[in-house]
């Protein structure tokens, strides 16, 4: 019982050295905590509650953006006070960690504002879908980097070399965890009772009770695991884990690699393309494991084995070259090949690292977070501009190529659509799309002579229409009759004896009075009203669309009768399949009122 109240102070203590040492971060931690609590309460009962849907509640908890600000305040907020600890308290001091502070405040505003910014405004002069693209991948990199940058600035102020320092980390997150899984099982085990004693076993506590031991305990112990270096290394029970287990799998892993890489050569077949990431896997899991492994370093042929075993990644990275260059040759830059090529690069650096730097390998910390703020947000070189420019310059030569009546092969067709596939994904890019529209008309016919195969020009797209209560209060005077109408039951476009589906001509049938009293009604100018707005919108749902349609619902039968649109249901896939127009309806579920004199 001693040493549990011994294991539970540790832990308290540990908590309350964050909280003093990372006030604002943990501050900020626990309003995130409260923040996802009260989001998960409110979002249980929103369709219930009137009450709760307003545009205050819409604007707090159900735009992803805001919940952005609280992950970019936590970690830039964790560096600074990593670079400015409370220790000091002079004037100068003060002022830089009030100025970092508002600076944190500043930059994850205008990050939030910039990924909810909407295309129809402009933001710096610059569209703002395009501005929140370019915030998303900023924010990617701006996270990364003040991460590495908090463990560096916490390294540099332990004192201990890097490879101890190292293991004082991976032990101290390793204790974190194990506690952390303990405290799930704990309160969840306790959760269940009170579930099924209390709410017959239908609750989300259970949600609840997570994130409580997330931002409470996990999160904070966490943020301690980079600066606890009280224990002694030395002591750790787990250091068999660590220098035997641990090292044995990835040892193992490398094995089995060089077994494959073998077949490949004896088979004389060219390596698959998962073998990048194989490798890859590999280094990221395998070398930390070895770099703290050295600091258990002995006279065992064993430990003088490991520390070699890095070494045997070099004859892998022209391997992992040759697959990331074939992915690069065939189908261009994207940007996960960008980053590939960024990885064996690292890799590289990281190896000669080990070999001249291993009194000073915390550099390797401030080569990856210069290569990420390169990799992610310097302009004209990041990977998402590079990656720009080599598609872009793939639609317009093969595109020029087809339209000078040039030949055109299927893997230049493969790069053609590709390119226009990515590009037609990016923001700002309309205009260049419509320009080199592969999908047109007469794009395709000329396409076709060079002789593609007609399977390759195939793009079509699932649509949804939905239109309802369309009718409110409606001026009888001067009309004998009111009938309800509903679509002919022929119009079932799943069962075997359909009745083609023409707006121009839509058959109706009296309520009540079965199929012998039918009604034809052109209604294809609410149909091609509707269809054109979704594609022009095709976020919008139901309520948008029947309020924008609701003013197109009338259709003058004759000068007698008046037939109004009261439900528009279809479903429908579109576009071009083998370098024909495509048009096919899976759902119509239409029906009206009409008004006869």
């Amino acid at each position: 019982m001693i040493t549990i109240r011994e294991k539970c102070l540790s832990l308290l203590k540990k908590i309350i050295q964050a909280c003093s040492a990372y006030r604002v971060t943990v501050t900020a931690i626990e309003l995130f905590t409260a923040y996802a609590i009260i989001g998960l309460m409110i979002g249980e009962s929103y369709e219930s509650n009137t009450m709760l849907k307003s545009p205050v509640t819409e604007f707090l908890f159900y735009d992803w953006g805001i919940a952005a600000f609280f992950p970019l305040f936590i970690v830039a907020q964790m560096f600074i006070e990593s670079l400015i600890p409370y220790g000091k308290q002079d004037r100068k001091t003060v002022c830089s960690r009030v100025l970092g502070l508002l600076l944190n405040i500043l930059i994850a505003c205008v990050m939030v504002y910039g990924i909810r910014a909407e295309a129809s405004i402009s933001v710096f002069g610059i569209p703002g879908d395009a501005f929140g693209e370019w915030c998303r991948h900023f924010i990617t990199g701006y996270i990364l980097f003040l991460l590495l940058m908090a463990v560096y600035v916490c390294h540099r102020k332990s004192g201990l070399d890097f490879i101890e320092y190292a293991l004082h980390v991976v032990v101290n997150l390793a204790v974190a965890t194990a506690v952390y899984f303990v405290l799930l099982i704990g309160i969840n085990s306790v959760i269940l009772i009170v579930n099924l004693l209390f709410f017959d076993g239908y609750s989300s506590l259970g949600g609840y009770g997570a994130i409580l031991v997330t931002g409470i305990y996990y999160a904070p112990a966490c943020i301690m695991a980079l600066n606890n270096l009280d224990n002694d290394i030395s002591d750790f029970t787990g250091i068999s884990l660590v220098k035997y287990v641990l090292t044995g799998l990835t040892v193992i892993a490398l094995a089995v690699v060089y077994v494959y890489l073998l077949k490949i050569l004896v088979m004389w077949e060219l390596p698959s393309n998962e073998i990048f990431g194989i490798v890859s896997g590999l280094f990221w899991f395998g070398m930390p494991i070895w770099v703290v492994a050295y600091y258990y370093q002995d006279e065992t042929k064993y430990m003088h084995f490991l520390q070699k075993v890095p070494y045997g990644l070099l004859p892998l990275i022209p391997v992992q070259a040759y697959a990331m260059g074939v992915r690069v040759w065939h189908n261009g830059l994207t940007p996960s090949r960008y980053m590939g090529i960024f990885m064996i690069v690292f890799e590289i650096v990281a190896l000669f690292a080990w070999r001249f730097w291993k009194k000073k390998l915390e550099r390797v910390l401030l080569i990856l977070a210069i290569g990420i703020t390169i990799v992610i947000i310097v302009p004209g070189i990041n990977m998402y501009s590079m990656s720009f420019r080599w598609q872009k310059a793939f639609l317009e030569s093969y595109y020029n190529q087809v339209v000078s009546h040039g030949e055109l092969t299927q893997e230049e067709y493969t790069r053609l659509e590709g390119a226009y596939q990515y590009l037609k994904r990016l923001p700002g890019t309309e205009q260049l799309i419509v320009t080199y529209d592969i999908y047109d008309d007469e794009f395709v016919r000329a396409l076709a002579s060079t002789g593609v195969e007609g399977k390759n020009l195939t793009q079509t797209k699932r649509h949804t229409i939905h239109c309802c209560q369309l009718v409110g209060s409606l001026e009888t005077d001067g009309y004998t009759s009111l009938d309800m109408l509903n679509q002919d039951e022929k119009y079932d476009v799943s069962g075997e004896d359909t009745l083609s589906v023409d707006f121009a001509a839509f058959r109706f049938y009296r309520r009540g009075s079965g199929e012998k009293d039918m009604v034809t009604v052109d209604i294809s100018d609410f149909a091609n009203r509707c269809i054109a707005y979704e594609k022009e919108h095709p976020d919008a749902g139901k309520e948008e669309l029947s309020d924008v349609m609701r003013p197109y619902i009338r259709v003058e039968i004759d000068k007698d009768t008046v037939f109004y649109m009261n439900h528009f249901e279809i479903r429908y896939t579109d576009g071009m399949k083998e370098g024909k127009d495509y048009f096919k309806l899976s759902l119509v579920n239409i029906s009206g009122v009409m008004l006869s004199k």
